[in-house]
This record gives C-alpha cells, structure tokens and sequence, in this order.
C-alpha cells in the first residue's frame, strides 16, 4: 500500500503531465490512506480489548491516524491542487515504504554474523536518513508551507485545526519514529563495535 501510494504521487511531485490525472492520483492516495486508518481504527477498538493493546498503543494508533483522517477529505476539497500537499502525500507514503521495506527485510538477518551485521547497519542508517530528510527537514518546511498558505487564504480554521493536528503529528514523528529508529541503531551500532573488537577468526 505504502509503495503503491508513493509511486502514484510522484507524477504530482514531479508535475508529470496534465495536472488534473496528477492531482487526482495524489487525491486517490490520500483517500485510500484515509480508508485503511479508519478501518484500522474500528478493527482496532472492536476486535481488541483494552488488555491486548495497551493504552500507549492506542494513543500511538490514533496520533498516527489523525492527520489524514480528520484533515485528509477536506484538504483534498479545498487544495487538490496545492503542490505542498502532493509533497507531504508522497514523503508520508515513500518513506514509510522504504523504512518499512529495510525494516522487515532486516529482521531475517543473523546480526550475529559480521557480514550480516555491517549489511544492517548499512541499511538501517539507510533508512534513518531516508525518515530524516522526509520526516524532519522536509516536513518542517512542508508544514510551514500549509501554515503560510492558510494564513494567507485567511482560511482560519484551517489555520486552527490543521496547524494543531500538524503539530500533533509532528510530535510522532520526531519524538516515536525518528528517536525509535536512532535507537535501534545505536543499539547495533555498539553491537557491531563489540564484533570488531573480537579476533577475525572468531
């Protein structure tokens, strides 16, 4: 789903063709991201009872869902065309893809092989920095771009309401995935240490 998403932006992002297939291919991502969070949403509450998903995940689940939920069928209403949001579409879903790719990839590796160790990390820091520039520096410049154009367009609840759930999701983003993920490798990282320490025909 994630692949798919950030392949379809890339028209939008890359102003390929007429900009009305674009928009619409960016717009079909966004709905389709809306669809499967809301779905998960009621999976999650009808299907799971409070023992089997904490309250902290449940708290991550609807942070990481609000954004597109609450915001997604009205920015498309009223900004189909903004390139900013075909931007922010296409960072969410193509990193996403690629973390997710690397992540599920790296769990088959035996790190406790040399080999198999420096191949994780390469692929790890990979993924970090992909998350890192679409996460971090890209993202502050993209929501700064949504909170110029509201306030130009004096679209006040916009302003009010989107700048908040921005903000909230920004918070994920740096304080859940960015701060996980540098962990994770730090972790590996002195694991890796460990092994250079250690004779080679060990």
């Amino acid at each position: 789903q994630l692949l798919v998403g950030g392949v379809l932006c890339i028209p939008a992002v890359l102003k390929m063709g007429d900009p009305r297939v674009y928009s619409s291919l960016a717009c079909l991502v966004i709905m389709n991201e809306m669809g499967f969070e809301i779905q998960d949403v009621i999976k999650t509450l009808y299907f799971f009872t409070p023992a089997e998903v904490p309250s902290f995940v449940l708290f991550l689940i609807f942070i990481h869902h609000s954004l597109t939920t609450c915001l997604g069928l009205p920015t498309i209403l009223c900004y189909r065309s903004l390139s900013t949001l075909h931007w922010l579409c296409f960072d969410l879903q193509g990193a996403a893809a690629v973390s997710t790719f690397i992540y599920e990839y790296t769990k088959i590796l035996d790190v406790t092989k040399r080999g198999a160790l420096k191949q994780f990390l390469i692929l790890s820091w990979i993924s970090f920095l992909v998350m890192l520039i679409a996460r971090f520096f890209h993202w502050v410049y993209l929501v700064g771009e949504f909170i110029f154009v509201w306030y130009n367009d004096k679209a006040w609840a916009f302003l009010v309401v989107g700048t908040l759930f921005l903000l909230i999701f920004s918070y994920f983003n740096f304080a859940i995935v960015l701060k996980s993920m540098y962990g994770r490798l730090q972790k590996f990282m002195k694991m890796s240490a460990e092994h250079d320490s250690l004779p080679s025909n060990l």
